[in-house]
């Protein structure tokens, strides 16, 4: 019952709160998955050494965390994680307990075929809104329910092999009436899912999901020969054949907009190249430990460079799992994934040999992450906490179907998981209250906002509310600099790698009268953040102007080199209202009026 809780919870993660890609929408779905983790924890005898193991790792980066200062811009990532780990214990335990794997399957491919149509139906309906809202992104390309198209290509991969794996069961294990009967549902879903893949127009989704499929139709070819059942593998052949040609009628008919990115592919790749040779840097600066979960977004900012700027300041994710661990927690986090990896991959092979009419689900969930381990190198699903959620939640159904060799585990173990996931499910309702907050905060106006910002900032202000009361100072009008200086002041003590925080403060100070504190401010938002995105770029350049003649030679440089990001005819405003060139003294300016 829990397992079928948590995974309606990841669908409802998925659909309604674009999969959960968002602070309060981590909090409000990690907590009940933790709690619900924790339940199952206590009473699974199977947790031994290497859940201790993995729970000391993560103490030791929530402790870390919170000895740098860096635990509040962190916290949902930690949350997303917990979940992970709970939605995991709780699927393994499920699989364990259900004998019919047929059914686990027909529960997943139901799901899938729920989320197809309700994609499918939204991507007709306006191909470039996602539920009625506008999509920033991915413009023309199916992405619901997530933000990213290459996001949604991941979800659907997965949908077509789960589905495929179930085709091929049905076709070898059925005949006549009875055959059809069966394949009414999956045939259904794995068209539908791949339509939906097909409309991502992900060239790495489709490429590798066909790849992960032709490997486990190559699979269980090579079974059926060895044991010579030939009539199964002319029913294999003629279904998968069948199945290629719906899906060539589907790219035919699913329009340009793939084969055009498959024409340009190179340009993805060196997008890529770009993209992992910027984050080598700043690897090898925090190569132990890396910047900490949460600590991505201020790594790509100061990573950002003249060649490179055009592509980093729009990204919000390495497009590279491996990666994504090593920036964020250094090769300490990846050893303690590849313990995980290998010790789940060891139970499921070994669950090949032992599981008895389970391995042909088996086999299917290895092909699945197949595919997702190959996707998560070049894109970044797995960085979304529902994406994340369902892989932990069919790698925990692949280890429950593999039986266990190892004895009982202590109950001490089981009640120090337990009582960590306690903690952190504690952790993420005290920071959704807090998100709910920060949003009434920030929403406020009238008699409202003027009682709020009268009022001294609340002692001990959170992160998320300390940005809220910033938000309100400075968009109230008149401005209240000093109420904003505060709270600036206090999100820069809890995270002090904040470029933009840096700059807005700035600005309170420049309101003050305080020019001189305010250039030394904004300084230090052009070393956090050299190049900012294109909608505060502006903004920091119309500061760095009002405060030109009090800003040194190397910030007068930094923000020249920044304004080579921007329209000429902006250009060319800014230039006369500063006279930043008209002498040629910084070699900054070389150039520039010309370009």
């Amino acid at each position: 019952m829990f397992a079928l809780i948590t995974l309606g919870l990841i669908w409802l993660a998925a659909f309604a709160a674009l999969g959960a890609d968002g602070e309060m929408a981590s909090y409000l779905f990690g907590a009940p998955l933790l709690l619900i983790g924790g339940w199952v924890a206590l009473r699974d005898r199977e947790l031994g050494v290497g859940a201790l193991g993995l729970l000391a790792m993560f103490a030791l980066f929530v402790g870390m965390a919170a000895l740098q200062g860096r635990w509040s811009s962190g916290a949902p990532e930690f949350v997303a994680l917990g979940a992970c780990l709970g939605v995991f214990l709780t699927a393994r335990a499920f699989a364990r307990r259900q004998q019919n794997p047929a059914r686990i399957s027909t529960i997943l491919i139901s799901l899938f075929l729920l989320a197809a149509a309700v994609s499918f139906l939204d991507h007709v309906w306006s191909p470039d809104r996602i539920f009625m809202f506008e999509r920033p992104f991915h413009l023309g390309r199916l992405s619901s329910p997530f933000l990213s198209a290459n996001t949604a290509a991941t979800f659907f991969g997965i949908g077509v092999i789960l589905t495929f794996g179930r085709v091929v069961r049905v076709s070898t294990s059925y005949t006549g009436e009875a055959r059809w009967r069966h394949l009414i549902l999956p045939i259904a879903t794995v068209l539908l899912c791949l339509t939906c893949l097909v409309l991502t127009a992900s060239r790495a989704g489709i490429l590798l999901a066909s790849g992960a499929s032709a490997v486990l139709l190559c699979w269980e070819l090579v079974r059926r020969f060895r044991r010579g059942e030939h009539r199964s593998l002319w029913v294999l052949t003629g279904a998968s054949l069948g199945l290629a040609m719906a899906a060539g009628y589907v790219a035919l008919i699913s329009g340009e907009t793939f084969g055009v990115r498959l024409v340009d592919g190179v340009s993805g790749v060196e997008t890529r190249t770009e993209l992992w040779t910027a984050y080598a840097g700043a690897i090898r600066d925090q190569l132990w430990f890396g910047a900490g979960p949460g600590g991505f977004e201020y790594v790509n900012a100061i990573s950002a460079d003249a060649r490179n700027a055009s592509t980093l300041v729009f990204q919000r994710a390495a497009h590279n799992v491996l990666l994504q661990w090593l920036v964020q927690t250094g090769l300490a986090g990846l050893a303690a994934l590849a313990w995980f990896w290998i010790g789940a991959g060891r139970r499921v092979l070994g669950g090949l040999r032992r599981a008895g009419q389970a391995r042909w689900l088996i086999r299917t969930l290895i092909c699945v992450g197949i595919f997702v381990f190959a996707h998560s190198l070049v894109d970044y699903g797995l960085e979304i906490p529902a994406m994340a959620w369902l892989v932990a939640w069919l790698t925990g159904l692949a280890c429950g179907l593999s039986p266990a060799r190892s004895g009982p585990g202590s109950r001490w173990i089981r009640i120090a998981v337990a009582g960590a996931m306690v903690l952190l499910a504690g952790w993420a309702l005290f920071g959704f209250s807090d998100t709910l907050t920060a949003t009434r905060v920030r929403s406020a106006s009238g008699a409202a906002a003027t009682a709020i910002l009268s009022a001294p900032l609340p002692d001990r202000a959170s992160l998320s509310v300390a940005r809220a009361h910033s938000d309100l100072a400075l968009r109230s009008t008149p401005a209240n600099p000093q109420h904003a200086r505060e709270a600036l002041s206090r999100v820069l003590s809890l995270e002090p790698r904040d470029g933009r925080t840096e700059a807005r403060l700035a600005y309170a100070l420049f309101l003050s009268g305080d020019s001189e504190a305010a250039a030394s401010h904004l300084g230090r938002s052009y070393q956090l953040w050299p190049y900012a995105h294109p909608d505060f770029r502006t903004w920091r350049l119309e500061l760095a102007a009002g405060l030109w003649n009090r800003l040194p030679d190397q910030e007068r440089s930094a923000a020249l080199r920044e304004l080579r990001q921007v329209r000429p005819e902006w250009r060319r405003t800014w230039l006369d209202q500063t006279h930043a060139c008209e002498l040629g003294e910084l070699p900054a300016c070389i150039g520039l009026s010309n370009d």
